[in-house]
């Protein structure tokens, strides 16, 4: 049972050109009726049960005939690296925003697969009843530095994809790939906030990954100048500065599947790349 399910999540890591290392595969492992495996019993399992389908090079486990995966996540290894020392640049001064609790980098950066163009996914916690006005801030400061993904302007500039409230129990899109997503996140602030989000919905994730892992990471806190800022507008003029802002801001939205506009969620993701991911999958 324990190979297969090794053996499953290489597969699953394969429909997306990524091999794993035994750690990474210890953290991924796929869930099935309450299986557990240390690094070491998974190690055993690799070089006896699987030697004949699994290859290993340069420390990432792939299956056979499936070399060039391993030699362009090492490349893509070099581009991430530097990815996130410019994301760190930029991310040092989101203390200073109002109403974000929580932002981390998510998507293929945060599990060092992104390649030579690829943007920088920003997955964001805002103060409850202030979604719009943070996603608003949030625009400008990036819109400001020029570093924004819009249009086909992509390589290294920050996508602003997924915005939730604080303590929100997510229920859409629950599958392995947002498993993945969740648990693989990079705090760069509210380290406090994102570790208490991922706890909120372990219970789901666990349903799909095996062992989960979650590490509450120390980041910087909000600047006083922002808290003094979000009590002036803990009232009925920031409530009403929020629904103008929700207003002007949805009609600037092109709306289309994959798009979410809620009261406490904003999802952007033209084509789900999630759902292409499962699709493949479970072909």
């Amino acid at each position: 049972m324990l190979a297969e399910q090794i053996l499953k999540t290489i597969k699953y890591f394969d429909v997306q050109n990524h091999p794993l290392t035994l750690l990474e595969i210890h953290k991924y492992l796929l869930a099935d009726k309450g299986i557990k495996a240390t690094v070491s019993e998974i190690l055993t399992i690799l070089e006896t049960d699987l030697k004949d389908k699994v290859q290993t090079t340069n420390g990432f486990y792939y299956l056979n005939g499936r070399s060039e995966i391993s030699e362009q996540r090492l490349k893509n290894n070099i581009f991430a690296t530097k990815r996130l020392k410019r994301t760190k640049k930029y991310l040092s001064k989101i203390k200073y925003i109002p109403f974000i609790k929580g932002l981390a980098v998510g998507g293929s950066e945060a599990i060092t697969n992104s390649r030579e163009g690829s943007d920088i996914d920003l997955f964001v916690l805002t103060k409850p009843n202030r979604i719009w006005l943070a996603r608003l801030f949030l625009s400008a400061y990036f819109q400001i530095f020029g570093v924004r993904r819009h249009g086909k302007k992509t390589a290294n500039r920050f996508c602003l994809n997924h915005y939730i409230e604080q303590g929100k129990l997510l229920k859409r899109e629950q599958h392995i790939y947002s498993a993945v997503e969740y648990i693989s996140l990079i705090p760069y602030f509210g380290g406090e906030e994102i570790y208490e989000f991922q706890k909120t919905n372990i219970s789901w994730i666990k349903e799909y990954l095996a062992q989960p892992q979650i590490v509450k990471y120390t980041t910087p806190k909000a600047a006083k100048v922002t808290e003094i800022f979000e009590k002036m507008l803990q009232n009925r003029l920031g409530d009403f500065l929020e629904k103008i802002s929700g207003k002007f801001q949805t009609k600037k939205i092109h709306l289309q599947d994959s798009i979410v506009l809620e009261k406490d969620e904003l999802a952007f993701h033209p084509g789900n790349k999630g759902r292409q991911v499962m699709s493949k999958f479970n072909l």
